[in-house]
């Protein structure tokens, strides 16, 4: 009754090859550098080769966006939220004005609360599923994993039919 399998977890063998490489890549990629963790983010690697530089939909996306900041006198806040964090360390710039057409780019928008009590006023969101022509978007490039929590149903099911339910946080 109480072996890993019933909560849906598995065995790393029970993984297909790939899987098991993708994690290995993925742990033997982990450094760490001035106190802080760097991970390379994991890729079907043939589906990344078949997402294309977006960089013409991203600064028309980017105009559209700076205009209404600007028409909503909201500019300088959004800025300065992308100002927070490079100084942050959580963004960086990597590329010059020249090589836009070298790169896929993530557009954004922002997101505007105007509850008196939200601590974040505005705050970018990103469209990692931006597709330009029949080439493929980030998200679908992105290697989504293993599945580590199980299926739902099965263990919505066991507290159906389980005269005892043993619940753990870890």
């Amino acid at each position: 009754m109480f072996n890993l399998e019933s909560l849906e977890i598995h065995d790393k063998n029970s993984f297909s090859d790939y899987d098991q490489e993708q994690i290995r890549r993925f742990q033997n990629a982990i450094e760490f550098k001035d106190g802080t963790y760097y991970v390379e983010l994991p890729w079907y690697v043939d589906k990344l080769a078949r997402v294309p530089s977006n960089h013409a939909v991203s600064l028309r996306i980017l105009d559209r966006v700076t205009k209404d900041l600007i028409k909503n006198n909201m500019y300088q806040d959004y800025l300065e939220v992308f100002r927070q964090q490079e100084q942050d360390g959580i963004i960086e710039i990597f590329v010059s004005v020249h090589e836009f057409q070298n790169y896929v780019w993530i557009p954004h928008r922002p997101v505007v609360k105007h509850d008196p009590t939200a601590t974040t006023k505005i705050r970018p969101v990103f469209n990692c599923s931006l597709k330009t022509g029949n080439g493929m978007s980030l998200n679908e490039a992105a290697y989504f994993g293993i599945n580590l929590t199980g299926d739902m149903l099965n263990l919505l099911m066991s507290f159906r039919t389980n005269h005892y339910i043993l619940l753990v946080d870890i």
